[in-house]
């Protein structure tokens, strides 16, 4: 019953503010958590230029992204309607397309340029997540997911959970690894347990970490929200020029069929994978070593 009240009021509170003239929208149709926590970055843009506007950002499976954001006045899983008020920001990728995520995305605002997504984060999350996990700790913290969303990008950019435990093997002397992800995903060895957090929870553990390992997807995004370092493994489907972000390790390897990703289209599994192969973990583990190097350590 108490859900049901919920989702009436939320339901009536978005009608009213669709016949408020003085509110704006902002709308991803991606369920994808990375593409909505890039909403996160337009929204400071967004605000000065309506300072006397209400902005209600409209995201169907990622509304905590968006909690205390000191931009947005409301944040809600429900749409009813389309608006010459809403703003639909969109990317487009394809092999033939150089122009990054970030362009294309701020355009359809009416700015260029470089932004990077916000998450805000209170210190009580932080705090219970240093408690939990971090406290005794007295190595560098790399937090980590071996695997990524599958489901549009099939298996191309997977590294391999093997080629993650080989560098979790040659390190665990000098880090301390923390896995992230589903609860359902396989667990590595001589890592620490971080399986099935919420995303905020996750998001808390990147932010208190030395570094991320992630694949290319939503946790590089998660990652620089927090401002946290991340080395990146692209492999060949997707450029760096395209969704990287400049102060992380981006490792990508161009082969002939480089890049292979396409947003308007479901891919399917790749035979070769050829330009994930020739990424070894020692490979990995420089760009982990020069990072961290140049970085300074999170204060715990």
């Amino acid at each position: 019953m108490k859900e049901l009240l919920k989702d009436i009021r939320q339901s009536l509170k978005l009608i009213y503010f669709l016949f408020r003239k003085d509110t704006i929208f902002l709308r991803r149709s991606s369920n994808a958590m990375g593409d909505n926590l890039l909403l996160t970055g337009l929204l400071p843009e967004l605000r000065k230029r309506n300072p006397n506007k209400k902005i209600i950002v409209e995201s169907s499976r990622w509304t905590t992204l968006f909690f205390n954001n000191p931009y947005v006045d409301w944040t809600t899983s429900k749409h009813f309607k389309t608006t010459k008020r809403h703003f639909k920001p969109k990317y487009h990728i394809d092999r033939d397309n150089t122009t990054s995520i970030y362009n294309q995305i701020g355009k359809r605002l009416g700015f260029d340029g470089m932004f990077y997504p916000k998450l805000y984060l209170t210190r009580e999350e932080i705090k219970n997540i240093s408690d939990k996990f971090l406290r005794k700790l007295t190595k560098p913290v790399i937090v980590f997911c071996p695997y990524g969303k599958k489901g549009y990008s099939a298996n191309r950019k997977e590294w391999g959970s093997d080629n993650f435990q080989r560098t979790i093997d040659l390190t665990s002397d000098n880090y301390h690894w923390i896995q992230v992800g589903l609860s359902s995903d396989n667990l590595l060895q001589n890592v620490i347990d971080a399986r099935g957090l919420s995303i905020r929870e996750s998001a808390s553990l990147f932010s208190q970490a030395d570094l991320a390992l992630t694949l290319e997807g939503g946790l590089m995004h998660l990652a620089k929200a927090v401002d946290t370092l991340a080395v990146v493994i692209y492999g060949g489907a997707i450029s760096p020029l395209t969704s990287g972000y400049p102060e992380n390790h981006n490792i990508y390897n161009k082969v002939h069929c480089s890049p292979c990703f396409r947003s308007d289209k479901a891919l399917t599994n790749c035979e070769e994978m050829i330009c994930m192969d020739k990424i070894t973990p020692e490979s990995v583990i420089q760009s982990i070593t020069d990072i961290l190097a140049k970085s300074k350590k999170k204060v715990r």
